[in-house]
């Protein structure tokens, strides 16, 4: 990505977040954005396996999803958020995308239940796996 005239290099695993906003993606990281001029489309094909789309404008890294939380808007409205590793804010899940919600929330607890097993297997001497 180019910026004031330099090329800057931001290490994959130090996105948090992609966003698309009118002609550039706003890129963050846990430190800082960056802009880019680039098609969300087109990161998404590139880097997909990295990221999930949480709403048309949004893809999220997979590993700084710390969980979801169900919010009622002013309107009256529940909608679910995306809460984040490494960032203070939240973003929004679109009503298309909620089935990631539930997903991701059973991958979750499929690794935790897996390590609670390696846990409870290494206090009885086993190896774990």
């Amino acid at each position: 990505m180019t910026e004031r005239s330099r090329v800057v290099l931001v290490p994959i695993d130090e996105i948090v977040y992609l966003k698309a906003e009118l002609k550039y993606i706003t890129i963050r990281t846990a430190q800082r954005e960056y802009l880019l001029e680039e098609s969300l489309t087109k990161l998404e094909e590139e880097f997909g396996a990295r990221f999930v789309r949480v709403h048309r404008n949004c893809l999220v890294a997979r590993d700084c999803i710390r969980g979801f939380e169900r919010r009622v808007g002013d309107d009256g409205d529940a909608h679910w958020e995306v809460l984040l590793n490494g960032v203070t804010e939240t973003l929004p899940v679109s009503r298309r995308q909620q089935s990631i919600v539930r997903e991701i929330g059973r991958e979750n607890q499929r690794v935790r239940a897996e390590a609670v097993d390696d846990v409870r297997r290494y206090a009885r001497g086993a190896a774990p796996r």
